[in-house]
């Protein structure tokens, strides 16, 4: 029976009975999960009372409507919409020829129908469609991927298992939408939020009753060989085949669908990356990669592969050619281009060189330091978004521009630059970061970790490392006030006392301005007994001992990223 209640009663669980407008446009529709999400996001955009149904969520039941018992109206409707979610994924670019075969169709549109035919299946997908249809497309292209692959290799179809790979992103019900449709990079502080889905898609099923094997999907799908994974950090087991498979299908799919961060990237090119994790950073099994890769049949560059004539070679860049029919350069060095009639074919992946990514690797990132040099905002830029995709923000600030102004520095100091080099690098770094940082501004309106003032005690030498600091403090939820160069010390307290700030951020390099550095805090404790002081750069550990109370020391990047995730931290649910 429906009720209208009020969205501060709103409990979690519970089922919308009435759709909700916003200005004759509707928002949500009747027969959405209530989470704890939407009801904040109710709340934000106005909405003060909804229609619900007055009963909660009918616990799982393991029962499916045969398609022979449908209704004449269920079987269209639901034919329908497999056959237009399909459209979206299902093109040659990323599936290859897996579902050229009639058979291999209508069998798998039975397996939609089945699983779409219990309500409670169908409740979830539904709520999940509404509040991120991205994910949800995502989330069917999994489970038709992993369905499909069983059936190809002829694995045991396990029901429980398939169920938690259509349902394995579910538990991002209760990921705020800014983050999941975010158009740049997650921030730490987005990345630790969005890692809490697999742990409350976990509990949202347990707590509705599925079978164990379908939770275990949800809870450990981004776990790792390696144990690098989340959110229990599992070395995954060996002989774990269909998780281990279903991991490289999650990545795959990621990568090759259509992202509200990312457009999507060619089939060849997510399998290097694959494979190069697999390889290099032992994130997933090498062999089943190689499994996946001859089930797609789309086979990137440097794969060595055997053709069906039994002769071997290797997968050759084609950038203007196809990549469901490659060049093959043979051991005899004759280069062959497979024919459309595919009365030659790739028969199986042997093994895969990994130098070829490598060498491409390193040398985008000389480009990167010759462009940074020489001043060329708009090449360095290129490259900065060559070396930095799949990184998050932070990552992007460690691992490009704090390592660049290294190295540059390290040369400098062994004579192989000089100092206008580094002087030019540090101000096209500059110029890359307040790019960044502009395309970015739209997106970071919650600053809603406090007040902090930033001070580069460095003078212009230090300014460009200072603004790194300056940024990933506003990048982290902090209101940021910059004092880009500042020989004053008073003019610090001057600026906590009339912003009001309890945070303070003072960067330096110099070993003589560390007694300067202590002299402030001893100063600043007794006036701000509550203040929160961040120190930071290569001489940052000769403040250590001081009488402020919360003081964090830094000397990179990594360590400062660390000491502001514990201000984070504690929003993560566990």
């Amino acid at each position: 029976m429906p009720k209208v209640i009020t969205v501060e009663n709103l409990k979690d669980g519970t089922i919308l009975a009435k759709d909700i407008y916003i200005n004759s446009s509707v928002l949500y529709r009747s027969g959405m999960l209530i989470t704890a999400e939407l009801v904040t996001t109710l709340k934000n955009i106005g909405v003060t009372s909804v229609t619900i149904y007055d009963a909660p969520v009918a616990p799982f039941q393991n029962t499916y409507t045969p398609v022979s018992r449908m209704t004449a109206h269920e079987r269209k409707e639901l034919t329908s919409r497999f056959q237009t979610e399909m459209a979206q994924i299902a093109n040659e670019l990323r599936y290859g020829r897996i579902l050229h075969s009639e058979s291999s169709y209508k069998w798998l549109q039975s397996l939609y129908l089945r699983y779409y035919s219990n309500a409670t299946v169908r409740l979830l997908l539904d709520s999940l469609k509404q509040w991120d249809p991205v994910c949800y497309i995502h989330s069917l292209d999994v489970f038709v991927l992993t369905s499909l692959f069983f059936r190809h290799n002829h694995w045991k179809t396990n029901d429980d298992f398939i169920l938690g790979c259509l349902l394995h992103d579910i538990g991002k019900l209760y990921t705020p939408t800014d983050i999941l449709l975010k158009k740049g990079k997650l921030s730490q502080r987005e990345y630790c939020k969005i890692t809490r889905h697999t742990v409350d898609g976990y509990q949202l099923l347990k707590n509705m009753h599925f079978p164990n094997e379908t939770c275990r999907v949800v809870r450990a799908h981004h776990e790792r060989m390696n144990g690098s994974g989340y959110p229990d950090h599992l070395y995954v087991e060996k002989d774990d085949q269909h998780l281990k498979l279903m991991m490289i299908v999650d990545v795959y799919s990621a990568l090759t669908l259509n992202r509200s961060y990312r457009k999507p990237m060619y089939a060849t090119k997510a399998m290097q990356i694959i494979l190069n994790d697999s390889v290099r950073n032992y994130l997933f099994d090498l062999q089943t990669c190689y499994s996946f890769i001859n089930f797609i049949h789309i086979f990137p560059p440097a794969t060595h592969v055997r053709l069906t004539t039994g002769e071997e070679g290797v997968i050759l860049t084609n950038p203007a050619g196809s990549d469901i029919l490659p060049r093959v350069k043979l051991t005899n060095s004759n280069v062959i281009q497979l024919p459309s009639d595919l009365s030659l074919t790739v028969e199986t992946i042997t093994s895969w060189d990994s130098s070829d990514m490598v060498k491409q690797a390193r040398q985008t990132w000389t480009d990167y330091i010759n462009y940074l040099i020489d001043g060329n905002s708009v090449k360095a830029v290129d490259c900065l978004d060559a070396l930095s995709d799949g990184m998050r923000i932070e990552d992007v600030f460690i691992k490009l521009f704090e390592r660049s102004l290294d190295e540059i520095q390290e040369g400098l100091t062994m004579e192989r630059f000089i100092t206008a080099d580094y002087l030019i690098a540090t101000m096209t770094i500059l110029r890359l970061l307040s790019w960044k940082m502009l395309s970015l501004s739209h997106q970071l309106s919650h600053f809603d970790l406090g007040e902090v003032v930033i001070a580069n005690l460095d003078s212009f030498n230090g300014l460009t490392r200072t603004k790194l600091v300056d940024d990933l403090f506003t990048i982290s939820g902090w209101k940021t006030n910059f004092l880009a160069e500042t020989g004053e010390l008073s003019v610090v307290r001057e600026l906590l006392l009339r912003k009001k700030a309890n945070y303070l951020a003072v960067s330096f390099s110099k070993r003589t301005s560390a007694s300067a550095v202590s002299n402030l805090l001893t100063n600043l404790a007794r006036d701000f007994p509550n203040l929160t002081v961040f120190v930071h750069g290569c001489q940052a550990d000769l403040v250590k001992k001081s009488v402020i109370k919360k003081l964090f020391v830094s000397t990179n990047l990594s360590e400062l990223i660390k000491n502001m995730k514990q201000f984070f931290a504690g929003e993560v649910r566990v």
